[in-house]
């Protein structure tokens, strides 16, 4: 015979993993339409803000299951035959569990976002720098190749040579 335990969270799991996997599979199909074409990249911005959402309601649902939730049931006790475990250590270890996971996930989120966003921000200014029309050399910077007065500039993107360490 099937008993139905209290705490054996198998409810929460899938409750929790639903919107979790939701999202992973809007940004696999986001994947899937940039790579058919490059423009189409709206589809990232929403998985952005779907990811943010999905944590905080994985976030409040857990707070509420195990810190307003499961203490009010009558079960309240250890017992392992029964499958009930729902003493407050347990779902204290189980919340931290819970909130470090999505915490070390948003840290991920947050740090391939800004890895993105300074790559973008790169891409623009390199363009800035390369649409943007430049000042005609002056006639003492174009003798020897580029170098004045038999000095290579560092704007020429040659770097002088290395000197000598003084070794004692």
């Amino acid at each position: 015979m099937f008993v139905v335990c209290p705490f054996s969270l198998h409810r929460l799991g899938l409750v929790l993993l639903v919107p979790h996997y939701l999202v992973e599979l809007l940004f696999h199909a986001s994947r899937l339409f940039y790579f058919s074409d490059e423009n189409k990249q709206k589809g990232f911005t929403l998985w952005a803000l779907l990811f943010v959402i999905a944590r905080l309601l994985t976030l409040t649902l857990s707070v509420l299951t195990f810190g307003f939730g499961l203490p009010r049931t009558e079960n309240q006790g250890f017992s392992l035959g029964d499958g009930n475990f729902n003493v407050l250590t347990i779902r204290m270890t189980c919340l931290a569990a819970i909130c470090l996971t999505q915490a070390w996930m948003m840290w991920k989120f947050i740090n391939f976002q800004l890895k993105k966003w300074r790559e973008h921000s790169q891409n623009q200014a390199s363009k800035k720098k390369t649409v943007s029309p430049k000042s005609k050399p002056h006639k003492r910077e174009t003798t020897r190749g580029g170098a004045a007065n038999g000095v290579v500039k560092s704007e020429d993107k040659m770097s002088p040579r290395a000197r000598k360490s003084k070794a004692s």
